[in-house]
């Protein structure tokens, strides 16, 4: 049986990069093309197994709203995830832990993505299905 792959590379790799790439940003430690001001770490609870994930994701301050555009939208296991918990996640951004919700929007994602990071929308664009845009909204 094929192993399944996640952006054309081996699940287990992408999982070890995002866990490097997750601490980093907890730690404040550049790791391009994310630091501190335009990323930030999600986590929610498996919806099957309920175990804690963690993912990094490049983010977007819309005039003090948190905007996410998640590479394969409402498919997005992280986006199922939180779904599954009633739009519940937890948020790692510039300090503490916090509590916030998920928002779909039904908003066009290049709009967002013309002014994210150059790097990162190469990736979400080189990677993504179809795209979709959240919201986080801390509570």
């Amino acid at each position: 049986m094929a192993r399944r792959k996640l952006m054309g590379l081996p699940r287990s790799l992408v999982r070890i990069v995002n866990a490097i790439t997750s601490f980093a940003i907890i730690s404040g430690i550049p790791r391009p093309p994310y630091t501190r001001k335009n990323a930030l770490v999600i986590e929610r609870l498996g919806r099957r197994s309920g175990r804690r994930h963690r993912v990094p994701v490049g983010y977007l301050d819309d005039d003090g709203r948190i905007i996410v555009v998640a590479e394969d939208g409402l498919r997005s296991n992280w986006v199922r995830n939180a779904l599954a918990q009633d739009a519940r996640l937890r948020i790692h951004l510039r300090g503490p832990w916090r509590p916030a919700r998920l928002r779909m929007l039904e908003s066009e994602p290049e709009s967002y993505l013309r002014r994210m990071n150059r790097v990162h929308v190469g990736l979400v664009r080189s990677h993504s299905s179809t795209p979709g845009v959240a919201e986080l909204v801390p509570e």
